[in-house]
């Protein structure tokens, strides 16, 4: 048995197939098997059951797990201190974010802090879901809801305010809005109930109960566009409105407001490309907190 097969262990216990394994360690699918094999007569023992929907683990494979996961971040650790790589910010770190703040926030500021480290690999994933620590599919991850359970580290970052926001060219042509009540005739625009992957993110009735929505999105990111696009009414976080200069902000003294916690392993923060990336942005954040919490100056009022 050797490191390399248990790398691979741990790419097929996370993957669950071997073309996701390979993808992750940019092999062939048919080496991922090939070392599996391997592992598993090295240990005379099946780790996995193979079935056309994918791999499981088996209890030999849950039994070894653990000690897998132990080994990574003992090599991890290694390659971190021993080898120097802490010095030179070097490998990759991969963060999860939902899609707000990581494309419309994170992403362009990532790209600067890259420049300053270019031998560092940044992997973004700004999706409207949350990613485990646990499997190891991401080394930082931010949040809308404070984690309670697991083996973390958790820090908040920033508070962040949302409002209502439209184009004048769908006022003019739907009314306006004096007071909450008005909302009712208008046509809103939030997210799909059952895909909803936070339910801090579940606000209509807080705006208003009873209020419903007449164009549901699963991104934030694709509410901005179709309230830009004239679709209706939407709840938008200000640090996403800041520059749309084609927005009008609805009942300014109705805004929503919600958090941003970061999570990560204590493993994980022992690693310097960890810690630079994470001192990094919260540098960011905390430069630029009137984006999260102060109302747009370059858009309009109603």
């Amino acid at each position: 048995m050797n490191w390399d097969d248990i790398r691979y262990f741990l790419a097929l216990s996370r993957a669950s197939t071997f073309i996701g394994a390979g993808t992750e360690l940019k092999v062939t699918h048919s080496t991922v098997s090939r070392r599996i094999t391997n592992l598993e007569e090295s240990l005379d023992t099946r780790l996995f059951h193979r079935s056309e929907k994918g791999c499981r683990l088996t209890p030999a494979g849950e039994k070894l797990l653990p000690y897998a996961e132990s080994l990574e971040s003992t090599y991890i650790n290694i390659e971190e201190h021993v080898s120097g790589s802490n010095s030179q910010l070097s490998g990759s770190v991969r963060i999860g974010a939902p899609d707000g703040i990581g494309n419309c926030f994170l992403a362009p500021r990532l790209t600067v802090f890259q420049q300053d480290h270019p031998s560092l690999q940044i992997e973004l994933t700004a999706e409207p879901m949350y990613y485990s620590l646990s499997k190891r599919e991401i080394d930082i991850l931010v949040t809308v809801q404070k984690p309670t359970v697991g083996n973390v580290l958790v820090r908040k970052l920033t508070r962040y305010k949302l409002g209502l926001f439209a184009t004048p060219e769908y006022l003019s042509s739907a009314g306006p809005v004096s007071t909450k009540e008005d909302l009712k005739g208008h046509r809103m625009i939030g997210y799909i109930d059952e895909l909803l992957f936070d339910h801090e993110l579940h606000f209509m009735d807080e705006i208003l109960p009873g209020l419903s929505t007449n164009f549901r999105c699963s991104t934030v990111v694709a509410q901005l566009n179709a309230t830009l696009s004239g679709a209706g009414i939407g709840v938008i976080p200000f640090f996403m409105v800041h520059g749309q200069k084609r927005l009008i902000q609805i009942l300014p003294e109705l805004t929503i407001e919600r958090g941003y916690w970061l999570k990560l392993n204590p493993e994980s923060k022992r690693l310097a490309r960890v810690r630079s990336t994470i001192d990094f942005l919260v540098g960011q954040i905390v430069t630029d907190e009137d984006l999260f919490l102060s109302p747009p100056q370059d858009v309009g009022s109603e």
